[in-house]
């Protein structure tokens, strides 16, 4: 199906947000999927691959980037945050809403990772979601921590102890690795490092994406979407991963089990693998036939 991309923008406590809006040059008013990436990624991370494939199967996607992430303003710059994230995704599903040429009806959310969580949660307070797909979602921050390598609890701790001070004071930010080849990080995974770089653009450059305020590192633990799971009205679609070195795949069985209307996919890949290659095909397939089915697509 052809399609045309529009730059969108919203605002969220005088900030501007930005992002792409994906139309199918189509008669009817298309239903329309709101999509957010995960922890510390950009709109471009990959992200256009998977809403080229949801226009063209006939949905308008609304793909944008939270507040301090790309070209949306906001400070501090790459602060990832739960709460913060919740509430850019919350504008940006009241922003599509506004859209005339979408039907307002018939909003569905995509999230990834951290966002995967993101979704979930948001589907748990709003009941004007269709339906939601959670990718390798994050379900239980908790149960992700408990895989976080013990040894480096106590420096991970100390630099989101810092970082909070500093922000206390009004001071620079104190960042950590998203992902690194040694050292400390918050993902630190034997195989996020190869992983997340996959992510990046090739025209990008890892290092220039890679570090975020460290503080993330005193909530992440707490941020627990299973939580709130059995709240969720809308059907849901979970991909999970069965070899995830950041997500155990009991709390994901777990969450699912919670959520009324839910149908749970898992595919034999590690938690970076979705995004490209042949079980890309196999993932985005299934979560076409998915919104298709919930959201009336003939």
């Amino acid at each position: 199906m052809k399609y045309f991309i529009k730059s969108a923008e919203f605002t969220v406590r005088s900030d501007k947000l930005r992002g792409d809006l994906y139309m199918p040059e189509s008669d009817s008013k298309p239903p329309v999927l709101v999509m957010g990436h995960g922890f510390g990624g950009l709109r471009k991370f990959v992200l256009p691959s998977f809403a080229e494939r949801f226009v063209d199967a006939g949905m308008a996607v609304l793909l944008f980037d939270y507040r301090g992430f790309g070209d949306s303003e906001g400070s501090p710059r790459s602060l990832v945050d739960a709460k913060r994230h919740l509430e850019d995704f919350g504008a940006a599903i009241d922003y599509a809403k506004t859209l005339p040429e979408i039907d307002a009806s018939r909003i569905a959310l995509w999230g990834t990772s951290f966002a995967g969580g993101h979704v979930l949660t948001i589907a748990s307070r709003r009941k004007d979601i269709a339906a939601a797909v959670a990718q390798v979602p994050h379900v239980d921050g908790l149960a992700s921590s408990l895989l976080f390598p013990f040894s480096k609890i106590p420096q991970a701790m100390y630099l989101a102890i810092t970082d909070s001070i500093a922000s206390t004071l009004g001071r620079s930010a104190v960042t950590i690795p998203i992902v690194s080849e040694t050292g400390i990080a918050c993902l630190i995974s034997h195989d996020s490092y190869e992983g997340y770089k996959s992510l990046i653009p090739e025209d990008c450059s890892l290092k220039d994406y890679v570090d975020v305020p460290a503080r993330i590192m005193l909530t992440v633990g707490t941020y627990r979407p299973v939580a709130e799971a059995n709240n969720i009205k809308a059907p849901v679609l979970i991909v999970a991963a069965e070899k995830d070195t950041l997500i155990p795949l009991w709390a994901v069985r777990r969450t699912a089990k919670k959520i009324k209307d839910c149908r749970l996919e898992l595919l034999p890949v590690g938690h970076f693998e979705l995004y490209k290659g042949e079980y890309f095909e196999k993932n985005i397939l299934m979560q076409i036939d998915f919104l298709k089915e919930k959201l009336g697509i003939i």
